[in-house]
C-alpha cells in the first residue's frame, strides 16, 4: 500500500490550518466592530476558535492584528479584553521568533518586531537613536533636493570644508571623511545638530537630503499593541454611543487633569511620540512637545485626552498650536490639534485606521470639550480638506455630514442654504445619500461650530495690519521695524531687553503687534509685557492673557458680525 510523502502530508495540514484561520478571520471581521449582544457573542466565539490556530506570517496577520487592536480599545467585557491582549501577545511572539522578513505586513500598523523604512524629521531621528526599544539605521538618500556636499559645506569644521569641493558622491564623501557605513546616520544627525539654534534652517537642510531610515523594534513595547497609557479601570462597551446631546457634553465641566511625577510625565511624553513614530506620522506638537505643557484628562467611557504645546522656538506667532492624543482604554486611537487664537480655534482630528468603527463622534465632542474649557474657545473651524476638498476618501464617506451632525455649519451663507436643503431631502428620503457633486460643492468652504456671539477675529486680520504698518512706516524693512518697535515698546513699559532668547523672540512679535495696532495705554502694554514672559513657558497662561488683550477696544480688533 502506497503512502503519501511526509512533506506532502505536512503541506496538506498547513493548507487546512490556513483555511480554518482564514474562515474564522472572515467571520470575525463581519462582527468585531458591531456592538449588539449577538455580534459580541459571535466575536468571542471566533476569538476562542482562533486562539488554538497557528498564526500565519502573511497578509492575513495584519488584518487579524487590526481586529485585535479595536477589541483592545472597545472590549465588551473583561473576558474579551483578556483574550484580545493574549492574542496580541501571541502575535508578538510569532513575529519575534520568525526571523524571516515580513514584506507583506503593513508598516503603518506598527506591529511588534516589524521594521519599517520611513522618513522622519531630524529631531525625531535623533530621539529614536537613543530609544531603548528600537534601533535606527541609515537606509539611503531618497528624492534629495540638495547633495550631501551642499549641506556639509555649511556645517563641517573650517579645516575640513575643502573636502566638499571634490564634487564626489555621498558615499565617496563619507569615505573621504572617514565615516564608516555603521556611523553615517549618527554623523549626519550630529552635523545638522550644529544648527539647533536655527531650527527651521536645520529642518530645511535635513529635509532636502531626503534621509530614509530603517526603524527596527527590539522589544514588543515599541509597537502599537503595547504602546499604551495606563489609567482608570477599563470601560466595557455594551453599545456604541451614537445618540447623545453633544452641546451638553461639550459644556460639561472637565475633571481635574492627572497629577504626574516627573518620571510619569516623561513616560507619557514617550507614549505620545511613539504613537506617531509607529504609524509613520509626525506632527509638530508631538515631535517638539514641551513636557511642561502636558495635560491628561480622564473622561467618561474609557476616554483619556492628552493635550500639549510645543517648545517656544517651534511655536507659532501669536496663536498657539496645541496638539492632542486621544486614548480609549489606554490605546491611542486619534491624534490632531487645534490652532488656538483667542476665542477661536482651527481644529483637525484623525482617527487611526484600526479604530474607525468606534465612537468617533463621541470622541470628537470630548476633544472639543477639552479645548473649549481649557482655552475658553467658543468658535471652532474645520478646514474643508478634512471632509472632502482634495480628499477623495472624505467625499466617498460623506464626512461632511459627520461634522454637520455635531453642530458644524458651512462658513459660506450659500453653502449653509445648500446644506439645509440637502439635509431636508435626506430626512424625507430614508436611505438616500448625497451625490458626489453635492458633497464636492459642500467642500468648497470650511465648517464652523459657534457656541454663541459674533465670529471672533482671525489671525490673518491682525497680521495683515502688521504687514501694512511695516510697509508704511519702515518701507518694508523688517529688520528696522523689529529693532525700532522693540525699542519703543521697552521705553513705554520701562523695561530692559530680556536676557532670555525665547523672551526676546516673543518681545519681537508683540512689540510689532503693539505698533501695528497703535497700542499705547498702560493697561494694554502691561498685558503685552506679561505675554512676553508667558509665551515661551506657559501656553495656558499666555492664552488667558491673549483673551484679555483681544477683548480690549484696540483699533481693528472688532469681531465679525
Amino acid at each position: 500500500m502506497s503512502t503519501a510523502p511526509k512533506g506532502a502530508v505536512r503541506s496538506v495540514r498547513a493548507r487546512s490550518a490556513r483555511s480554518r484561520f482564514d474562515a474564522n478571520l472572515a467571520a470575525l471581521r463581519r462582527v468585531y466592530s458591531r456592538f449588539d449582544a449577538d455580534a459580541r457573542a459571535r466575536t468571542m466565539e471566533r476569538l476562542q476558535a482562533m486562539r488554538g490556530l497557528a498564526l500565519p506570517a502573511n497578509t492575513k496577520l495584519p488584518i487579524y492584528y487590526e481586529c485585535l487592536l479595536f477589541l483592545r480599545a472597545y472590549p465588551a467585557n473583561a473576558n474579551m479584553l483578556r483574550l484580545a491582549v493574549s492574542e496580541l501577545r501571541r502575535v508578538s511572539t510569532r513575529l519575534r521568533t520568525d526571523t524571516r522578513r515580513h514584506p507583506a505586513l503593513v508598516e503603518q500598523l506598527g506591529m511588534p518586531y516589524v521594521s519599517a523604512v520611513r522618513r522622519y524629521s531630524h529631531d525625531c531621528v535623533r530621539r529614536l537613536m537613543e530609544h531603548p526599544h528600537c534601533t535606527v539605521t541609515f537606509e539611503e538618500f531618497f528624492d534629495s533636493t540638495r547633495s550631501l556636499n551642499d549641506v556639509l559645506r555649511l556645517t563641517l569644521p573650517t579645516l575640513e570644508r575643502s573636502t566638499t569641493d571634490l564634487d564626489c558622491s555621498s558615499s565617496e564623501l563619507f569615505d573621504a571623511l572617514g565615516v564608516p557605513p555603521t556611523r553615517r546616520l549618527r554623523f549626519v544627525i550630529a552635523e545638522l545638530s550644529r544648527l539647533d539654534a536655527a531650527p527651521f534652517i536645520k529642518d530645511e537642510l535635513y529635509n532636502a537630503l531626503g534621509v530614509l531610515v530603517r526603524v527596527t523594534p527590539t522589544s514588543a513595547r515599541f509597537s502599537t499593541a503595547f504602546n499604551e497609557l495606563t489609567g482608570p479601570a477599563p470601560f466595557f462597551h455594551h453599545e456604541r454611543l451614537s445618540v447623545f446631546d453633544s452641546r451638553v457634553l461639550m459644556n460639561s465641566t472637565l475633571p481635574a487633569a492627572r497629577s504626574f511625577s516627573s518620571d510619569e510625565r516623561a513616560h507619557t511624553v514617550g507614549i505620545i511620540r511613539d504613537t506617531m513614530t509607529l504609524t509613520g506620522r509626525e506632527t509638530d506638537p508631538a515631535t517638539y512637545l514641551d513636557a511642561r505643557s502636558l495635560r491628561v484628562f480622564d473622561l467618561e467611557r474609557g476616554t483619556s485626552i492628552a493635550v500639549y504645546g510645543m517648545h517656544h522656538e517651534r511655536q507659532l506667532a501669536l496663536e498657539s498650536y496645541v496638539g492632542f492624543t486621544a486614548f480609549k482604554n489606554g490605546m491611542p486611537v486619534s491624534y490632531g490639534g487645534a490652532w488656538v487664537f483667542g476665542e477661536r480655534a482651527d481644529f483637525g482630528m484623525n482617527i487611526f485606521e484600526p479604530y474607525r468603527g468606534g465612537e468617533s463622534g463621541y470622541l470628537m465632542c470630548q476633544l472639543l470639550r477639552v479645548y473649549r474649557q481649557l482655552f475658553r474657545v467658543r468658535y471652532f473651524e474645520v478646514d474643508a480638506h478634512q471632509f472632502g476638498l482634495d480628499n477623495p476618501e472624505g467625499i466617498a464617506t460623506g464626512a461632511f455630514w459627520f461634522y454637520y451632525r455635531y453642530g458644524f455649519r458651512p462658513t459660506s451663507a450659500t453653502l449653509r442654504s445648500l446644506a439645509r436643503r440637502e439635509k431636508a431631502r435626506l430626512v424625507a428620503l430614508p436611505g438616500a445619500r448625497s451625490t458626489r457633486t453635492t458633497l464636492l460643492a459642500l467642500a468648497e468652504s470650511s465648517v464652523a461650530l459657534n457656541f454663541g456671539g459674533p465670529v471672533p477675529i482671525t489671525l490673518s486680520s491682525v497680521t495683515s495690519r502688521v504687514t501694512r504698518m511695516i510697509r508704511r512706516e519702515y518701507g518694508s524693512d523688517r529688520v528696522a521695524a523689529e529693532r525700532d518697535c522693540m525699542a519703543r515698546f521697552l521705553a513705554s513699559t520701562h523695561h530692559t531687553m530680556p536676557r532670555d532668547a525665547d523672551q526676546r523672540a516673543a518681545l519681537a512679535e508683540l512689540a510689532i503687534l503693539a505698533r501695528a495696532l497703535g497700542v499705547i495705554d498702560a493697561g494694554s502694554t502691561r498685558l503685552l509685557w506679561a505675554m512676553v514672559s508667558a509665551k515661551p513657558t506657559d501656553v495656558y497662561c499666555y492664552q488667558e492673557l491673549l483673551l484679555e488683550f483681544l477683548r480690549l477696544p484696540a483699533p481693528g480688533l472688532t469681531p465679525s458680525a
